[in-house]
C-alpha cells in the first residue's frame, strides 16, 4: 500500500517532538492510523511511544524495544483495526542517514511505510522537516525522499 502524500494532526506532530525530546538518547516512536485507508492519502492520528532502553556502544547509541512491546503494539492495533503506517527516531547528530542498525532494528517494514529520522535528539523539532531524513519502504529497500519531496507530500494539518 503505498500514498501520495501522509497527513499529520498538528496535536500529534506537538505530541511527537516532545516525546523525541523527552531524553539526551535516541527516542523511537510510531505513527497509526485506521488500518484500511482508502485513497490517496495516509491519515494518521495518533503515537505510540514504545517502551524502549537506550544503549551506548563503540559503534554509537540506540535503543532497543523487546519483542513482546513489539508484539503488544501488534496486537493492540489488530484488536482496534489500526495499523503502524511511520517508524520515527532520533539520532545524536545532524548525521540522519539510515544505518545498518537502522534497517535491522526497522520495526514498521510493509511497503509503503515511512522511517523519518530526526537529528540532534530531535531539538530542532519536525517544523520545515530542518535537517531530517525521511525513507520510504519499497519492496526491496528504503528509499530517502529529497527535502522538496517530504515537505509535499508530508502534510502536518489542524
Amino acid at each position: 500500500m503505498t500514498f501520495d502524500s501522509w497527513q499529520v494532526p498538528l496535536v500529534v506532530v506537538a505530541e511527537t517532538e516532545s516525546a523525541l525530546r523527552s531524553g539526551a538518547h535516541e527516542v523511537f516512536c510510531i505513527w497509526t492510523g485506521e488500518r484500511t485507508q482508502a485513497g490517496p492519502q495516509c491519515a494518521i492520528d495518533s503515537l505510540i511511544v514504545p517502551e524502549q532502553t537506550p544503549e551506548s556502544s563503540e559503534f554509537g547509541v540506540a535503543v532497543r524495544i523487546e519483542g513482546r512491546e513489539l508484539s503488544r503494539i501488534q496486537f493492540e492495533n489488530f484488536r482496534s483495526g489500526r495499523r503502524s503506517f511511520v517508524q520515527l527516531h532520533t539520532h545524536p547528530t545532524s548525521n540522519v542517514r539510515m544505518s545498518g542498525l537502522d534497517r535491522q532494528r526497522e520495526v514498521v517494514k510493509h511497503v509503503g511505510a515511512l522511517s523519518i529520522i530526526v537529528p540532534s535528539y530531535g531539538n530542532w523539532g519536525l517544523d520545515g522537516l530542518r535537517g531530517v531524513a525521511i525513507y520510504e519502504r519499497a519492496s526491496d529497500d528504503w528509499r530517502l525522499w529529497t527535502h522538496d519531496e517530504a515537505v509535499r507530500r508530508l502534510i502536518f494539518r489542524p
